[in-house]
């Protein structure tokens, strides 16, 4: 029996040929109704459960190619959803900058942030607006939420800015309420501080902003806002700790204020200055 079976395995092809060869003679030389009833059987039997398996495939392979136009569109949608948030941040951002500027009567350079400082202590970016944009050393650049840094360098098309949270800048600032001057310090790049004598009036709450002296910033230039008081190493002074208003970890449309230092119209003087001694 099973060499019966393989035999026609192997010859597949030339038994179907057989089969059908028989079948057809035996429809031919059948009467009518045996061959309708034949008809009825093949029908039933072979050609219905491989038409239905034939519409089965055909049906899965229209799902999968549906169930992959979906998925198509459904991404396509996605990235045209997650474009139109960002859209709508960054005009919620720029209508904030609009009114910041707007404040001042400044001539604002619009910049965005296009690297930052690879070291660990992040003190610097660097901003795509330089020389042909008529920036120069030491301008100021801001953001609506306060004083950002200072040019420290100057390209063609980009410019070096020194962040304010550098533990080596020096940022002149007085406290609004009470007109206190002071200045921004800071030992690590993450908490900030002014110090100022025991008896001066400063509280949690004030709004610490730039003084204007130094030549660099203007006056009035948000800087942070005050959230504790501590004792200082001198029992002459306190601490006033800062929270800064800019976040720094999420720099991007920026400013630079095309205003050229104070002290530089009195360079001739300075160099006159050191002349006589």
């Amino acid at each position: 029996m099973h060499w019966i079976i393989g035999l026609i395995k192997k010859n597949l092809s030339f038994f179907s040929l057989l089969l059908t060869i028989v079948l057809s003679l035996l429809m031919i030389s059948s009467p009518e109704e045996a061959r309708l009833s034949t008809a009825r059987t093949l029908t039933m039997s072979v050609f219905y459960p491989f038409q239905f398996t034939f519409n089965q495939v055909s049906r899965i392979k229209d799902v999968f190619a549906e169930n992959i136009r979906l998925k198509k569109e459904v991404t396509e949608l996605s990235v045209e959803l997650a474009s139109l948030k960002e859209k709508g941040i960054e005009n919620e951002r720029l209508r904030g900058l609009l009114n910041f500027t707007q404040d001042f009567s400044f001539d604002f350079v619009p910049v965005r942030v296009v690297a930052r400082d690879p070291s660990l202590g992040d003190w610097t970016v660097i901003v795509n607006a330089g020389k042909s944009s008529g920036i120069e050393l030491f301008m100021p650049l801001v953001g609506d939420r306060g004083v950002v840094g200072k040019v420290i360098k100057v390209l063609g098309n980009l410019s070096q800015v020194q962040l304010i949270k550098d533990p080596a800048s020096r940022t002149s600032v007085l406290c609004r309420r009470t007109r206190t001057i002071s200045i921004l310090g800071t030992e690590n790049g993450s908490d900030f501080f002014v110090q100022c004598r025991k008896h001066e009036d400063i509280i949690v709450g004030d709004t610490i902003v730039t003084s204007g002296l130094g030549g660099i910033f203007p006056r009035g230039l948000t800087v942070g806002v005050v959230d504790k008081i501590a004792e200082d190493k001198n029992p002459l002074f306190k601490r006033a700790r800062l929270k800064l208003s800019v976040d720094f970890d999420r720099l991007d449309e920026l400013f630079i204020l095309r205003l050229s230092p104070r002290w530089m119209s009195f360079r001739s003087e300075i160099d006159s200055l050191r002349l006589l001694k």
